[in-house]
């Protein structure tokens, strides 16, 4: 009885390391974030200004959920959603401080980011006046 038991441990033991082999060379789900870009919208003066509203569009997997960062002052609207069937989906993005943005998407599969440099701006509603 107690051989049988070391041969139904032995064949478990191996059973599991084949399993957990092909576990870790089966390749990785192609699930991740490729590209992350912000329009400049309508502006006086170039580029971006604080407290107006701008798009960002997020590209990646298709249903791919992800979370969006600042690294200085912003909000977003909103600032975690789903790629969607198509793997595009835009959030609007409003810095409030001036300086350069590291504006990231990110998701458990990794993340990407846009650099941009905000200057203060005056939101006329329809347009933004960028100064400074």
């Amino acid at each position: 009885m107690i051989r049988s038991r070391k041969s139904a441990l032995t064949a478990c033991t191996t059973f599991a390391a084949a399993t957990a082999a092909l576990v870790l060379a089966a390749p990785d789900a192609a699930a991740y974030v490729s590209s992350v870009n912000i329009a400049t919208g309508t502006t006086i003066g170039g580029g971006y200004g604080t407290n107006c509203s701008y798009t960002v569009t997020v590209n990646g997997s298709p249903n791919e959920y992800v979370w969006l960062y600042d690294n200085l002052s912003a909000s977003f609207n909103p600032q975690q959603f789903s790629l969607g069937n198509g793997g595009s989906a835009t959030s609007s993005w409003t810095p409030t401080s001036t300086g350069v943005h590291f504006v990231q998407a990110w998701s458990y599969n990794g993340s990407q980011w846009a650099v941009v440099t905000v200057k203060n701006g005056i939101n006329l509603g329809s347009a933004c006046v960028v100064t400074g």
